[in-house]
């Protein structure tokens, strides 16, 4: 089942529009702002549905900068960080818009996340749906060469929520697009948030990029064997926080030691469960990297670590950085990325 309407109030005169798909298992609130999730409902342990996504009260509040970090968004041109936010391609000086520093963080000030992204089509199916949205980024917008065609698609298919990106380009760029969803197992139905130090983590990625300060990576991959960053079996997030300084943000190398560009084989990456709630949620994907979130930097009205955020795509600095892979795209080609998100209750996939 789908509904497509138009938002209230300033979203509204925006232009936003909600979708909702619902099928047997899950409801999925969709917004044309970002290309964003909303809000995603499913049921716990004892079979009572309830969110299992960070959203504001109003539609409107999205368009706040100050109250919406990227919630749910389709965050690109490029997501994560660009150093000194510039890159070469051809020879010649790409200069981005900063945003984050001297650096650019998710595709610039105003990034996909921040655009109004046409609803090309919403069809129900007989357990769920497909939307699909279309976004077109200008030559040089943010910085960034070429002009770029990106389409997002929602499919929900019962417990299987699966977000793919396409993006095709009249010249030569970069693109690394994500899905920046803000995921807690457990928020009350009064709207209350708890932080998510009790949720298990498992990561299958055997290497992970260390990042300095303004979470650059100084250098290639490392073995998480005997760090606070190994998640292989599944760690309770409080302790693991602890143990890292006060949270995750970093990229973790969930597709082995070979690079690739943009497309790979569907590949489990992580599992994400709560004790309390009994629901679990595993993510498949076909990028390199999964960017682990903690939530370190969020505010009222939700607290800190009230959120994990498993962002699949390309290392950061990639543009930069030619031995983690690449980001380039051409004309004639198309970039892909898939993640496939399950939800369940009971005992989580080992």
């Amino acid at each position: 089942m789908i509904e497509v309407q138009a938002a209230n109030g300033a979203a509204g005169d925006a232009g936003v529009e909600v979708v909702t798909v619902r099928s047997d298992a899950l409801s999925v609130e969709l917004l044309s702002l970002g290309a964003a999730i909303r809000d995603v409902q499913a049921p716990d342990a004892a079979g009572r549905p309830g969110p299992v996504h960070l959203r504001l009260d109003d539609v409107s509040e999205y368009l706040d900068r100050s109250r919406n970090p990227h919630l749910g968004a389709s965050v690109g041109r490029y997501a994560n960080r660009i150093a000194g936010a510039t890159f070469s391609l051809d020879g010649r000086d790409v200069e981005l818009v900063a945003n984050n520093g001297v650096n650019q963080l998710h595709g610039g000030p105003d990034g996909f996340d921040r655009r109004v992204w046409d609803v090309l089509d919403a069809q129900g199916s007989d357990d769920g749906g497909t939307v699909v949205l279309r976004l077109m980024s200008a030559d040089g917008d943010q910085g960034f060469p070429g002009q770029v065609v990106a389409t997002a698609t929602y499919e929900l298919s019962g417990d299987t929520l699966t977000i793919s990106y396409a993006a095709t380009t009249d010249a030569p760029t970069v693109v690394n697009v994500t899905n920046h969803g803000y995921w807690n197992l457990d928020p009350a139905g009064d709207g209350s948030v708890p932080t998510v130090e009790r949720h298990r983590l498992q990561l299958d990625a055997a290497r992970y990029l260390p990042v300095d300060d303004a979470g650059i990576p100084p250098g290639g991959p490392v073995d998480v064997t005997g760090t606070p960053f190994d998640l292989r079996v599944g760690v309770e997030l409080g302790p693991a926080m602890a143990a890292v300084g006060g949270g995750f943000d970093h990229c973790f190398e969930v597709a082995g030691p070979v690079l690739r560009s943009h497309v790979g084989t569907l590949a489990r990456a992580a599992v994400l469960s709560s004790p309390d709630s009994g629901r679990w949620m595993t993510l498949h994907t076909n990028q390199i990297g999964v960017q682990c979130y903690t939530g370190n930097g969020l505010h009222d009205p939700f607290p800190v670590h009230g959120s994990v955020s498993l962002e699949t795509q390309l290392f950061p600095d990639t543009p930069n950085r030619p031995e983690l892979g690449s980001a380039r795209l051409d004309p004639g080609q198309e970039y892909a990325s898939v993640t496939v998100l399950r939800f369940g209750t009971g005992d989580a996939p080992s």
